[in-house]
């Protein structure tokens, strides 16, 4: 009996030392390999940046950026009317920040990169890979644009009209329970309430309407008009203006007495940029130019 209690104990040590040996030897390098590759937290690369940039963080500040900087998630980032920037992930993936255009960052997971884009217009490389999505929300209702791998631009006004055109590879565009596919060569729009429209092919010219001041003028304030494609940009003078959901404008400008020429420039998702030029317009608010009744005694 006293034996076997004795072979009984031996044994038990022995496997007490060799389950303290499979842990020092296997299980703790492990957890400590475990801990020194602790994954960092993507963010996206400022590579370019043209003209004024700002990034704002999350308690709304904005400064000025310059390329080298990192957005993480939730930073917001803004271009100026003659600004531009470029992001890039870690995949190669990159998104121009267009002049005029702010944007937020939503998400940032390997799986999964999401931007807001507030008002403007951005134009994206996505790497092709089955196992992540890209997504650029265009308003605050739910219309968004996803891809596992495209070029595309899109374009929001901040008041629920936007368009997507895809380049290359594929674009899912959906908003109110509706789902389309931009493929190749096509583009479409989302108007504010509205479900996606039905992909069509991009047209070969930009439409541009404008409506100019008269050519003289006793006010130093002038207002300039139009119609464009619902979706487009239009910059008047030196500012971006809002276009609506029916692709009308309008603007005022101010000026100082003398001749003025005005300029108008628009630019679509589907890469057309057209520019008018007003007649040259005479500014005057001194000279009364009023007929006044002779005032006979």
């Amino acid at each position: 009996m006293k034996g076997s209690l004795l072979i009984g104990l031996a044994v038990v040590v022995a496997g007490a030392g060799l389950g303290g040996s499979y842990w020092a030897f296997f299980v703790r390098p492990e957890l400590k390999t475990e801990r020194a590759v602790a994954i960092e937290p993507e963010t996206l690369l400022v590579a370019t940046v043209t003209g004024a940039v700002e990034v704002a963080g999350p308690d709304g500040v904005w400064h000025l950026t310059h390329a080298g900087g990192k957005l993480s998630p939730r930073d917001l980032i803004r271009t100026g009317d003659d600004g531009a920037a470029q992001l890039r992930a870690a995949d190669g993936s990159t998104v121009k920040l267009l002049p005029g255009t702010e944007a937020r960052v939503d998400e940032l997971r390997r799986e999964l990169k999401r931007l807001h884009l507030g008002v403007g217009m951005v134009e994206a490389e996505v790497a092709d890979d089955p196992s992540r999505v890209f997504e650029v929300a265009l308003d605050d209702d739910g219309a968004t644009a996803r891809t596992r791998g495209a070029a595309f631009t899109a374009s929001a006004n901040g008041s629920g009209t936007s368009a997507v055109a895809t380049r290359r590879g594929e674009v899912i565009l959906s908003a109110r329970g509706k789902e389309v596919v931009i493929r190749s060569g096509q583009f479409a729009r989302v108007t504010p309430g509205g479900a996606p429209e039905n992909p069509q092919p991009l047209p070969s010219s930009l439409f541009l309407k404008v409506a100019w001041p008269p050519t003289t003028s006793p006010r130093s304030k002038l207002v300039v008009a139009g119609q464009t494609a619902p979706g487009a940009r239009v910059k008047i003078g030196s500012h971006w203006v809002k276009v609506d959901h029916k692709g009308a404008y309008r603007t005022e400008i101010e000026v100082q007495d003398g001749v003025h020429e005005l300029q108008v420039h628009a630019v679509d998702v589907g890469g057309h940029v057209l520019d008018e030029n007003s007649p040259k317009i005479v500014v005057d608010t001194k000279t009364d130019f009023r007929i006044h009744r002779p005032k006979w005694q």
